[in-house]
């Protein structure tokens, strides 16, 4: 590239970048938001922690009465998991008080 297209080009970049309005996402919302909120806040409180609460006593027994290396112990184990990762997002706002950089 030649040196004046070099120079045109960066005004014409200079004359866009100036007179454009910026545009910020924000004002009405998707019609799915408000159900999926709905939802969200119904499995993250008192409905999530009694849910993993009653997920860990179920699979605690589970695993007491089990065989040792059987295939129903592993599926208990994973259950165990699960339920304890569903329900960290709970536990943890009520341990610490707050519940960010908890995304669940």
């Amino acid at each position: 590239m030649r040196t004046k297209e070099k120079v045109v080009g960066l005004w014409f970049a200079l004359v866009v970048f100036l007179t454009t309005q910026p545009a910020f996402a924000g004002g009405s919302s998707m019609p799915w938001e408000s159900p999926l909120n709905n939802i969200l806040n119904s499995i993250t409180g008192p409905v999530a922690k009694a849910g993993g609460v009653l997920a860990i006593v179920a699979t605690g027994f589970g695993l007491a009465f089990s065989e040792g290396g059987g295939f129903m112990r592993k599926v208990v184990g994973v259950v165990f998991g699960l339920s304890i990762t569903f329900s960290a997002g709970t536990f943890i706002s009520d341990f610490l008080g707050y519940g960010g950089g908890a995304g669940f």
